[in-house]
């Protein structure tokens, strides 16, 4: 330690980091509970022990941490809080040993600092944080990470109960998740490339190797949703591209500019290899080779390789679909740790050049890492999006008065980068997915995220359509409707229609269908037209109101009969002469409602928002067909035939 370094700093250092960290995923203990995390629905019906014997209601035979998660959910309910907290101290813990494993190992100390740095912003992490059901994959690398800890003993016979408790933790976690069966091949490479140093490692690969050939035999009988199926080869390939691009995280933001003008757009999703991906798959294996040939020491790029190919073999052999991997950046988490160890050797190996190669290798440090910063802050963002989408499902769930519910248009994905574009300068994947819902299991998701519990109603009590013609292309994975079929819904169903600005429309507000007897709410605060006029015989305008506070004209219509018809609506607004200054033009209740699938006895809420700055004094409303221009014609008691009326303005202040 130089003697001008204060004796605290290092600690001072890394405390700051760790808060750092802390501060990046912070936001996480405000997420929701997520499509995965609909394996809580399973956990309530189980016993402690019925996770241990296994299930085909779990996909996945990963006992230790389904038990730690109904632990917390019997102790404090659904607070999302809580479990995320438990994920973000999971990824600081194992920031912590990365570096105590790497010291341990004879890393110089600047190399280990690297890659505990590169590691703790991993840029791929994001998602075994804030998406609970990743954090497994955090539990495996804990499990993994603190068994090497306690195998690197220097001692020809360590105490039984260091070994005893290295088994302990590698059992914790391949229980957490099946990744961490690759230990035992883990201590080999260190065996290897570490040759002298750690003289038991051997013995206690070889115990490893015993108790997951224990656990594969024992895996293959228990009941479980998982069949292992082998992934098809050319889905192996597909995934490669992403487990490479993680690999080479740091030089994604220069090849990424670079192969898009060599080889154009990725495509969302592959299916076929194109000439662009062999290259990057072959310059990768060169690149790999040239890493290990340049860093200092030698022996931390070819671990780090070693380590990386390892913890993505399963992802490779058993995932597969590029559509799949691709969208899981948790699947790189526990890779990520021999891409941090293998990028801090390159840099280790600049620092010792001294001089200019010194100050290059922490510039290029401190790039990657504000780089992945950005990108972890930025990916944040999406979780926040789902939660959002998810709590407000919940708020309309306990607005619905018991009445069944309808979603419109729920997204699937908010992952997707024509979803919210964001900061991802890769080439490959998504930037990783959250899939939000698919149709099986809404009420659990309604009531994990804090609404009321449905999941006692009757099978399709909260379901969910797709209405294309409101957002097209729009990606929903539910059966497709029209507005006619959507009307006959509103009879009986509280319809919520998601809007892009991430809010649910209760649209059996906007859009009121016959029912006898039904009270309606608007009658009490607008302005009555009495008698109301009549537009194309079919159509009536009841009424009408000004709000001040969102400067907005709201329009109450009512079908008279089938109108059979698509019309818009026109609003000018005039001045005391009448001259035309301003427009607030738009489809009927802003597209929510298209007057060719109403239906005689509904009434309609539409709304304009006025430009900003026009204060009118009259407003002049019609209907016009918006391919021809012609305007619907307009009967009014004691009036002559026209085609608009006329509506006073806001009162003078």
């Amino acid at each position: 330690m130089s003697p001008h370094r204060p004796k605290g700093a290092p600690w001072i250092a890394w405390g700051a980091f760790f808060g750092l960290l802390f501060a990046v995923y912070q936001p996480a203990l405000g997420f929701g509970f997520f499509s995965d995390d609909l394996l809580f629905s399973v956990l309530a019906r189980q016993d402690s022990l019925g996770l241990f014997r296994g299930t085909p209601a779990l996909l996945h035979y990963r006992p230790l941490a389904m038990s730690l998660f109904w632990v917390v959910q019997r102790a404090a309910g659904y607070d999302g809080a809580i479990f995320h907290f438990i994920s973000i101290s999971l990824h600081l813990l194992n920031t912590a040993l990365v570096h105590a494993v790497l010291r341990r190992l004879g890393a110089p100390p600047p190399l280990a600092r690297s890659a505990a740095l590169l590691f703790g912003l991993f840029p791929f992490a994001h998602e075994a944080v804030a998406f609970l059901m990743g954090s497994v994959h955090s539990m495996a690398l804990f499990g993994m990470l603190l068994a090497t800890a306690l195998a690197l003993d220097r001692r020809p016979r360590p105490p039984w109960g260091r070994t005893a408790a290295a088994l302990l933790a590698y059992l914790a976690a391949f229980l957490s998740h099946e990744t961490g069966i690759v230990w035992p091949a883990l201590l080999l490479g260190i065996r290897r490339l570490r040759p002298g140093r750690f003289p038991a490692l051997g013995r206690l690969a070889a115990l490893g190797f015993a108790l997951g050939a224990g656990y594969l035999l024992l895996w293959r009988t228990l009941p479980r949703g998982d069949p292992g199926v082998l992934a098809r080869p050319i889905f192996t390939l597909e995934s490669s591209l992403y487990a490479a691009q993680g690999w080479l995280y740091p030089l994604g933001p220069l090849l990424a500019p670079l192969w898009t003008a060599a080889f154009g757009p990725r495509p969302v999703l592959l299916r076929a290899l194109r000439l662009g991906d062999w290259v990057f798959l072959a310059g990768t294996v060169e690149l790999t080779i040239e890493m290990i040939r340049w860093a200092r020491p030698r022996w931390a790029a070819a671990l780090g390789g070693w380590m990386f190919a390892l913890g993505i073999a399963p992802a490779l052999i058993f995932w597969g679909p590029a559509s799949g991997m691709m969208n899981y950046p948790r699947l790189l988490v526990i890779p990520g740790v021999g891409s941090a160890l293998a990028w801090g050797g390159v840099l280790e190996s600049l620092r010792r050049r001294g001089g200019l190669a010194r100050g290059l290798a922490g510039a290029a440090l401190g790039a990657t890492l504000t780089i992945s910063l950005l990108i972890l802050v930025d990916s944040m963002g999406y979780y926040r999006d789902a939660t959002a989408i998810l709590r407000g499902m919940a708020q309309a769930a306990r607005e619905a008065n018991g009445r069944p519910i309808l979603f419109v248009n729920l997204p699937y994905n908010v992952g997707y980068r024509w979803f919210r574009p964001r900061f991802y300068p890769y080439y490959y994947g998504g930037a990783g997915a959250v899939l939000v819902v698919d149709d099986r299991a809404l009420a659990w998701l309604v009531r994990i995220n804090g609404g009321p519990d449905l999941t006692d109603r009757p099978a399709g009590w909260v379901r969910s359509v797709r209405w294309e013609a409101l957002y097209p292309r729009w990606f929903t994975p539910a059966p497709a409707v029209d507005a006619r079929a959507l009307r006959e819904s509103l009879v009986d169903h509280a319809v919520y229609v998601f809007r892009e600005d991430f809010t649910w429309i209760p649209l059996h507000r906007i859009w009121q269908a016959r029912r006898e007897g039904a009270a309606d709410a608007q009658e009490e605060r607008i302005h009555r037209l009495s008698p109301p006029p009549q537009f194309d015989s079919r159509i009536l305008l009841w009424g009408w109101r000004f709000e001040e506070e969102t400067r907005t004209l709201v329009l109450l219509w009512e079908a008279a009969g089938a109108p059979g018809r698509r019309w818009q609506v026109f609003v000018h607004l005039l001045d005391p002469s009448g001259a035309l200054i301003g427009q607030a033009d738009g489809p009927m209740a802003e597209g929510l409602a298209p007057t060719d699938a109403w239906q005689a006895g509904d009434r309609i809420v539409d709304r304009h928002r006025l430009p900003p700055g026009v204060r009118p004094a009259a407003f002049r409303v019609g209907l016009y067909d918006l391919a021809t221009g012609a305007r619907a014609p307009v009967v009014q008691a004691g009036a002559p035939p026209a085609d608009s009326v006329l509506l006073p303005g806001p009162s003078t202040p």
